[in-house]
């Protein structure tokens, strides 16, 4: 680590303390010898053409100083490269900084990664329909990527204002009233396991997990292995579909005699999801990606060719294993 570039979300740095705090962070990072400049994103679309700029500048490490959001538009510049991610948790969920062990406090989550192992890890991948877009996108990923009533959850706060909102409870709360009110839409899912084999159903919830925990939910992904851990629930009744989601969620049961649904849990190398060509939509199918809305009606979800390099102290290491 010789040259750094700290990467701000300006929206979350509109707070006084925490610009403040990620001087500290500069000043840490100088302290043991790195040229550290630092740079605001200048919007969520141009993150990842700045992140490419600063691996193509020389910048060996980059810190994202934000969210899940932030981290997730600066792997697209970032992917394949040579340079080192490091975070700086600043965000709501703080899902990755929550994967690699690292503390919620800034200052001291700079500190556990300042001699941490650059370990390169494989990517997800979700090619989708983008709105604007006349051909599908290809997204990396690090945390999930899927379609369903949670990717509905993450398209309410687009600008990112209601995160700050309320934090995870705000969240959970509005999960519970989609559940009640958002329609229940069935799509065409079909995964292909690690074994190779390949099973297709309607579905009302399709996730894609790189990572074993998603805040309280441990949904056992790894980072570390070239695949996917998928969560799916067949179609079903907004009851069915509640059962399903409290089960994973809170008890972590998979199966039961209840007569309603369970989510399925697979290792996969594949995911496509579609629409149904003989229903009629009440409301868009979002795509989803570290929580981010990307784009609608259909996805393909893999593991990428390419990797990242991410700081991960070694004692987070250990555990994981």
């Amino acid at each position: 680590m010789r040259r750094v570039l700290l990467f701000l979300n300006p929206i979350l740095m509109e707070r006084h303390d925490r610009r403040a705090t990620v001087d500290r962070v500069a000043e840490l990072l100088r302290s043991s010898g790195c040229e550290v400049e630092m740079q605001d994103s200048l919007s969520a679309h141009s993150a990842g053409e700045q992140a490419q700029d600063a691996v193509s500048s020389g910048f060996d490490t980059i810190f994202v100083c934000g969210g899940d959001g932030t981290i997730f538009q600066v792997i697209q510049g970032m992917a394949g490269s040579e340079a080192a991610l490091g975070v700086i948790p600043f965000g709501t969920g703080n899902v990755l900084a929550q994967n690699l062990r690292l503390p919620r406090d800034p200052m001291a989550a700079a500190r556990a990664q300042m001699h941490a192992p650059a370990i390169s890890i494989p990517l997800g991948k979700i090619v989708c329909k983008t709105p604007g877009h006349a051909k599908d996108k290809n997204w990396y990923f690090t945390i999930a990527a899927g379609m369903g009533v949670h990717a509905a959850l993450m398209n309410l706060a687009p600008t990112g204002t209601g995160k700050r909102v309320g934090g995870p409870l705000a969240y959970y709360a509005s999960g519970i009233r989609l559940l009640i009110q958002h329609p229940i839409e069935p799509f065409d899912f079909e995964v292909t396991t690690t074994d190779g084999e390949v099973r297709r159903f309607r579905a009302n919830e399709a996730i894609a997990l790189r990572v074993p925990a998603v805040n309280l939910w441990q949904a056992g992904g790894d980072l570390l292995k070239p695949e996917l851990r998928v969560a799916s629930v067949r179609e079903t009744t907004r009851a069915g579909l509640f059962h399903a989601s409290f089960h994973a969620l809170v008890t972590r049961k998979s199966n039961g005699h209840s007569g309603l649904p369970y989510a399925q849990f697979d290792d996969a190398s594949m995911v496509v999801c579609k629409p149904l060509p003989d229903h009629d939509y009440q409301t868009p199918l979002l795509v989803e990606a570290d929580g981010e809305v990307i784009g609608l009606e259909r996805a393909i979800i893999t593991v990428a060719q390419r990797r990242l390099r991410l700081l991960w102290p070694e004692s987070a290491i250990r555990d994981s294993n």
